[in-house]
């Protein structure tokens, strides 16, 4: 592991100005010292993202004497270390280990730290000014709370797929109180003690990226009485790569269903809380209700190999010629349950004793 810490030094002459207190920012907020925070970046090949993230993060309203950023560089081979050199008006350390997982990287993060807030952030998340201002907010005067950003998607492209995937997110933003199974560790703060009270982020020791160790976090937080909210004003936005593609989309979420059965294994009354899974499952003759029979049965129709190829050339022929049609989002839905359907029912073979019976 290799560590430098960056002095503070003022790259732009307009961020180089003293910044204001808390209560000239954000008006009702009575706390005079702000908390001390570490932001935690786990990065993995996306130095120019990483980049931008960071130049959001050297705009916050937040002062810049009170926060800190730690880069986790999760053996990254496209020349990320650099990105240490330059200067910030924060102080930048840089944490370096073998590829691991961002579970893991994000854990070596929060050992490293010693501020009163933890702040988790991805390296293609960008956020708003007034980011940090809001959310450590919400940290004033509680202990076990787990709060979260507004999080806008910020594809690549703009395509009926992301805008569709967009639109469904946005009514689940209009409440402050949220349940665990929404909390992401892409936008995620807590207070340092209490991290390590939950157990810190634990992976699946699947390769590559560390899917679900978020909700396995939330879990174990919910189990422990934590309670989770949204800070309304705390903007971010995420350049999702996935949700301008459905090809690739489609294999990352089949991919995490996949895993999601190992995640069940560990936690088998984590199930019933997360609903994308709910007609997914096996169906258990005489205890499932018949409403629910039909739904999986249902399922497993239209999650078929020749009907999802179906849906998929209808929909390529619909975001050629009709790409504001009212059907596409629904054959997105449809389409994307099924490639969730299959995942699931996959890792069920491969982790179950006896695979699907049915």
């Amino acid at each position: 592991m290799r560590s430098k810490v960056i002095s503070k030094k003022f790259s732009d002459p307009q961020l180089a100005k003293k910044p204001v207190s808390l209560k000239e920012n954000v008006e009702g907020f009575i706390v005079q010292t702000p908390p001390t925070v570490s932001v935690i970046i786990p990065t993995y090949n996306r130095k120019e993202l990483l980049h931008e993230t960071l130049n959001s993060l050297a705009q916050q309203t937040f002062p810049s004497d009170h926060f800190e950023i730690i880069i986790v560089d999760d053996g990254s081979t496209d020349g990320t270390a650099a990105i240490s050199t330059e200067a910030f008006p924060f102080v930048l350390r840089y944490f370096s280990q073998s590829n691991q997982g961002d579970a893991i990287a994000r854990n070596l993060g929060a050992r490293q730290s010693q501020a009163d807030v933890l702040v988790f952030l991805d390296d293609d998340m960008l956020v708003e000014p007034d980011y940090l201002t809001y959310l450590i907010r919400e940290h004033a005067e509680y202990q076990n709370r787990i709060t979260i950003g507004v999080v806008n998607i910020r594809p690549e492209e703009t395509t009926s797929l992301s805008l569709a995937i967009d639109t469904s997110l946005n009514p689940h933003f209009n409440s402050a109180e949220v349940a665990f199974t929404d909390v992401f560790s892409n936008n995620m703060s807590i207070r340092r003690e209490a991290y390590f009270k939950i157990g810190m982020m634990q992976g699946l020791d699947f390769p590559g990226s560390s899917m679900w160790c978020d909700l396995d976090f939330n879990y174990r937080a919910y189990q422990q009485g934590f309670q989770f909210f949204r800070s309304k004003k705390a903007i971010c936005w995420h350049r999702d790569y996935t949700v301008s593609n459905l090809d690739i989309h489609k294999k990352r979420v089949r991919t995490a269903a996949y895993r999601a059965v190992v995640l069940f294994q560990k936690y088998p009354e984590l199930l019933a809380h997360v609903p994308m899974f709910y007609d997914k499952t096996l169906i258990i003759w005489g205890q499932d209700p018949p409403r629910l029979i039909t739904r999986k049965l249902a399922r497993s129709i239209t999650s078929s190999h020749p009907v999802l190829w179906s849906m998929e050339q209808l929909v390529n022929i619909l975001e050629k010629h009709s790409p504001t049609s009212s059907v596409l989002p629904l054959l997105y839905r449809c389409i994307i349950g099924g490639y969730i359907f299959q995942g699931y029912r996959e890792g069920l073979n491969e982790f179950t004793a006896g695979g699907v019976q049915g």
